[in-house]
């Protein structure tokens, strides 16, 4: 067998696995947000084989090349450069629960996209800023965007509440985004194009993504992984009505038949209520497993299944949130200043307190104040 028809092989079968996993995502979760950035990256990912059989037909036997024309090529190079910036939204959308994506990040993918294709039509070949403009930045913003997504996977893997999406962290997003660093750097900046070592590279990742995108392929389709690309529900604008929902959630009967959780939730939320153990400003899930006498894994899934949370930071915030506002609404503590107030609920900076608080309440601290002074009830 050819190395040729070894590497179209592959090729094929990186397709094949692609659109499945795109097409298996979209069928169970059309209309989701997460589902529908798993498939655009598909998608790009798909776009980058096949201009890359088409890219390397210099170093492919004639049988096995493919030919595209101008247009098709162009369309292509902008999908498949699509894929960090994707990865990013995708990263963020998964695991940062509620946070807002930095619009900073938002223009900078606009700026990388316009760089890759419309910057030829400015750019004559062989100028010397024309290598800068369209590889080297290129390259250096497509970095960025996934080492700030590797970062959110890394930061944030202990504070997440869901087993099974702990495991596609490492399994899927850290590795793809390792990869997908590797393939810029190595085929765009460090391996000539126009050496062969450049198109053995390609073919190197295109067997390493296909090998992962198989083994999540095996892993979803051996269980029900659509809760995996769930969104969280929207924050319903206070924390007091998020409470109000959060407290009918943890009334409902103990999933998966353990007689036990009726028992936990108790003491959990005789903890947080009570003795309000979120007030301390290093707890983690490991102290607060430990108090209450649980496995982590155990505690993870209580919060989750019981409680409806999806991530632990997000459930201090929760608590601590509420807290503030019924200080912030008491009479009795109208002078009390908001730096006092953000440390006594467990914050160590006011810039962490504010950023929570406007994540959970829409608006800052001081409107919420000045909102609740001007209330006729507030008295």
């Amino acid at each position: 067998m050819s190395a040729d028809f070894a590497f179209l092989v592959i090729d094929a079968f990186a397709v094949l696995a692609m659109v499945l996993i795109g097409v298996q995502y979209l069928w169970l979760l059309p209309a989701n947000r997460n589902a529908q950035l798993l498939g655009l990256l598909c998608l790009a990912a798909v776009s980058h084989i096949v201009l890359g059989r088409f890219q390397y037909g210099y170093w492919i036997s004639e049988p096995f090349q493919i030919a595209l024309p101008t247009v098709a090529e162009s369309v292509l190079n902008v999908l498949r450069n699509t894929a960090p910036g994707v990865f990013l939204f995708l990263s963020h959308s998964m695991l940062r629960d509620g946070k807002r994506l930095p619009r900073t990040l938002l223009v900078l993918f606009f700026v990388q996209l316009i760089l890759e294709e419309p910057i030829h039509l400015l750019v004559s070949p062989g100028v010397p800023a024309e290598w800068l403009l369209t590889e080297f930045t290129p390259t250096l913003l497509q970095s960025l965007f996934l080492g700030w997504g590797i970062f959110w996977i890394v930061a944030e893997w202990r504070s997440d509440l869901i087993e099974a999406r702990r495991g596609v962290r490492l399994l899927f997003l850290l590795v793809f985004g390792v990869t997908m660093l590797m393939a810029g750097w190595l085929q765009r900046v460090v391996v000539p194009v126009s050496e062969i070592e450049n198109y053995y590279v390609h073919m190197f990742l295109i067997a390493v993504y296909t090998l992962l995108v198989c083994v999540v392929l095996v892993r979803t389709l051996a269980r029900d992984s659509a809760h995996l690309l769930e969104i969280p529900a929207a924050n319903p604008g206070t924390a007091m009505g998020d409470l109000a929902s959060r407290d009918a959630q943890s009334r409902r009967p103990a999933a998966r038949g353990d007689a036990e959780s009726p028992r936990m939730v108790e003491a959990l939320q005789r903890l947080l209520n009570v003795e309000r153990v979120y007030r301390r400003p290093k707890i983690s899930i490991r102290s607060l497993a430990d108090e209450i006498g649980l496995p982590e894994y155990r505690l993870r899934r209580l919060i989750h299944e019981e409680l409806g949370f999806r991530n632990f930071n997000a459930f201090m915030h929760h608590y601590r949130i509420r807290e503030a506002c019924e200080m912030l609404s008491d009479p009795d503590q109208a002078r009390t200043p908001i730096l006092t107030i953000a440390l006594t609920v467990g914050y160590q900076s006011i810039n962490t307190f504010n950023r929570a608080f406007r994540d959970i309440i829409s608006e800052t601290p001081s409107t919420f104040l000045s909102s609740t002074l001007e209330s006729p009830d507030y008295k």
